[in-house]
């Protein structure tokens, strides 16, 4: 027995390693990534409907309700057993995923006890970035797995043509488990999530006030220029 365990375990190393090679996410042993994402909504769902339930006790209003999960999320998720990591695919080849992972519409005791918001996970390869964007609901990103960091600024209008363009003059790396504030859409409110460490996946978590999680108001593909001053980052619509 003790050959055959030391024979699986290589052979184990060298299909990890392969995978390395072959530029393909890695899972954990024994983790799946089909396998265990509805097991991670349930879970996920779990902690939101206890700290929804924990803030209607302490009698934060309907409206509130969102921002008071927001603020204990991340120290709750901290706190739990939930393995992010199997919501990563192993074809990194498309664009980023938007994985629903939480509605309160979807559960009729909650209905009146806050406005409607959803939770997102953002799921970036290594290397992936979100395209540079506004919202039209309130959102901010919450650091689950990996690294990220985040491009964010405001929306303008070029004087000449009027044309609308994105300013991402601030950047920031996030940090895990730590809730970053809204974005209002009234507000400075344009921002790109990129992976950071350029060799393995990240997952942040983003907050709508909104039943499906919708968000984008408009996307801005195309890189106008780079300030070498300051740094800011110019994005035409």
């Amino acid at each position: 027995m003790p050959v055959i365990r030391k024979r699986t375990n290589s052979v184990k190393v060298f299909l990890r390693l392969v995978s390395v090679m072959l530029g393909l996410v890695v899972f954990p042993f024994g983790v799946s990534a089909t396998d265990n994402s509805d097991a991670i909504k349930t879970q996920f769902s779990e902690v939101v409907s206890h700290l929804i339930t924990k803030g209607v006790n302490k009698d934060v209003s309907g409206r509130a309700i969102p921002q008071w999960v927001w603020r204990h999320l991340g120290e709750n998720l901290k706190a739990s057993t939930i393995h992010f990591s199997s919501l990563y695919t192993t074809d990194c080849s498309k664009t980023y995923q938007r994985i629903v992972i939480f509605r309160s519409d979807d559960y009729p005791e909650f209905r009146n006890k806050t406005v409607p918001f959803a939770i997102v996970a953002i799921v970036l390869c290594p290397g992936q970035k979100t395209v540079t964007h506004d919202h039209n609901v309130e959102c901010g990103p919450l650091l689950v797995n990996g690294e990220i960091t985040e491009m964010y600024g405001y929306t303008d209008y070029l004087v000449n043509t009027g044309t609308k363009i994105a300013i991402l003059d601030k950047q920031r790396k996030l940090e895990q488990y730590h809730p970053i504030q809204y974005f209002l859409p009234d507000q400075d409110n344009t921002h790109r999530l990129q992976e950071a460490s350029g060799d393995k996946p990240a997952i942040a978590l983003n907050l709508y006030v909104d039943a499906q999680g919708n968000s984008i108001k408009d996307r801005f593909p195309n890189l106008l220029r780079i300030d070498n001053g300051s740094g800011a980052e110019w994005w035409l619509e």
